[in-house]
C-alpha cells in the first residue's frame, strides 16, 4: 500500500476510558554490543480500557533503525481513535550510521492537527526530534529542535512553544507531560534519549490507576561506540529540521558509494509549510565536495505521491558536533509544475560524514 495514502481509523463506538491500563513513563535500554546504533520513532500510541478490556492502538506509524544503521521512514495521512486521539498527517524518519571515528543516530516524528481527549489538548503541529552521537571518548544525546505549534491545553489560547523538558500540566482527570525526555548512557561509549512531545494520562479518581495513556510524536536514538578500523567508501547519513515556528521542513537521508557496488541512498523530505513531500529510494549521483566536510547527491523522486520529479541535495555539510546550529543542508526539487529550493543551518538533528 502506498505509504502516503494510508489511514488508521479505529471504530470504537462511544469508547469508554475505564480502569486497567498499565504504562511506563521510562524504559531501560539494553545497549547492543559496541559499534551499534539504534533509532525509533512513531506518531501516535493509545492505551485505554474499553468496557473493562485493555485496548492498544499503535504505535503508528512506527519505524525502527537496524543496528548497523541506514534509514527507515513511514507516513500516514490521518489517525482517528474516538474520544482519545485524532490527527492529520503523521510522518516518522530514523537514520543512523557507524564509521571509523564516530557513530550517530537521529529520529524525528511530526504529527499535524493533533486533537486529544475531545479537544482537551490540541496542537497544529507536534515535532519530536532526538539525536545521539559518540566518538569513542564522549557520547551525548539531545532533543533540540523539538517543538509544539499552535498548542492549546484546557481551552487556552494557542501558542507556539518549546517547553522545558518534562513540563507537566494538569488536565481534567489526569495530566499531560510536554517535551518528555528520558536519558540514559554512560556518556563515554553509550548515550540514549527518547523525546515524547505530548504524553497525556488519565487516572481513576478512586484508585489512582491509569485509565488512558496517550503519546503523540515520539523520537528515540541511541549509540554504543568503540573506535575500530573500518575500511569503506565515503557516505553520509543524517536527519533534522530546517526553519523555526510554523515555517519548518523535516528530513532524513543516507547516501554514499559502494565502490564497484555502485551508489546507494534514500531521502525523505517534507516542507510542512508548503505541503511538499519528497520521497526517493535511490540516487543517481554522489560525491564529496573537495576541501570541505560536505557532499552532494541527486536522484529521482515522488513528490506528493506523484512520479516524474528529480531532486538534488546541492550541499549537505557535517560542520560540527552536535549538528544543531552548525550543520547545513540545501535541496532543490524540479519537475512538472514545481521549482523548489530551500536550505540553511539545522535547527534540529545532525549530519554525519564518513569519509573514505
Amino acid at each position: 500500500m502506498n505509504h502516503q495514502m494510508r489511514q488508521y481509523v479505529v471504530s470504537l463506538a462511544a469508547m469508554g476510558l475505564l480502569v486497567g491500563v498499565t504504562t511506563q513513563n521510562a524504559r531501560a535500554w539494553n545497549f547492543a554490543p559496541a559499534n551499534s546504533v539504534s533509532g525509533e520513532a512513531f506518531g501516535v500510541s493509545v492505551k485505554a480500557s474499553v468496557n473493562g478490556a485493555e485496548v492498544t492502538v499503535g504505535p503508528t506509524p512506527h519505524v525502527v533503525l537496524p543496528p548497523d544503521g541506514g534509514m527507515v521512514s513511514d507516513r500516514l495521512v490521518r489517525i482517528a481513535v474516538p474520544n482519545a486521539a485524532t490527527s492529520s498527517t503523521l510522518e516518522v524518519v530514523t537514520t543512523g550510521s557507524i564509521g571509523p571515528a564516530t557513530a550517530t543516530a537521529q529520529s524525528s516524528a511530526t504529527v499535524e492537527q493533533a486533537n486529544l481527549l475531545n479537544g482537551v489538548v490540541r496542537a497544529e503541529a507536534v515535532v519530536a526530534m532526538s539525536s545521539s552521537t559518540a566518538n569513542g571518548s564522549t557520547a551525548s544525546s539531545t532533543g533540540e529542535g523539538s517543538t509544539l505549534i499552535g498548542l492549546s491545553i484546557n481551552g487556552s489560547m494557542p501558542v507556539d512553544v518549546t517547553p522545558s523538558p518534562n513540563t507537566t500540566i494538569p488536565i481534567p482527570g489526569g495530566a499531560v507531560i510536554l517535551n518528555e525526555q528520558i536519558l540514559e548512557g554512560d556518556g563515554v561509549h553509550t548515550s540514549a534519549i527518547t523525546v515524547n512531545m505530548i504524553h497525556a494520562t488519565l487516572h481513576d479518581p478512586l484508585t489512582g490507576a491509569i485509565t488512558a495513556d496517550i503519546i503523540v510524536a515520539s523520537a528515540h536514538s541511541d549509540v554504543n561506540f568503540v573506535p575500530a578500523p573500518k575500511a569503506g567508501n565515503a557516505f553520509m547519513t543524517g536527519g533534522g529540521k530546517l526553519g523555526t515556528g510554523r515555517d519548518i521542513a523535516t528530513f532524513g537521508f543516507n547516501a554514499g558509494s559502494r565502490g564497484s557496488g555502485g551508489l546507494h541512498g534514500q531521502l525523505q523530505y517534507t516542507d510542512h509549510a508548503d505541503s511538499l513531500s519528497v520521497h526517493s529510494l535511490s540516487i543517481d549521483s554522489f560525491g564529496p565536495i573537495t576541501g570541505t566536510p560536505c557532499v552532494t547527491f541527486s536522484g529521482s523522486a515522488r513528490v506528493n505521491n506523484v512520479d516524474g520529479y528529480s531532486f538534488t541535495v546541492n550541499q549537505a555539510c557535517d560542520n560540527f558536533e552536535p549538528g544543531v546550529g552548525h550543520d547545513t543542508f540545501y535541496i532543490s526539487v524540479s519537475g512538472p509544475g514545481i521549482s523548489y529550493s530551500r536550505g540553511g543551518t539545522l535547527t534540529g538533528g545532525n549530519l554525519q560524514l564518513h569519509p573514505e
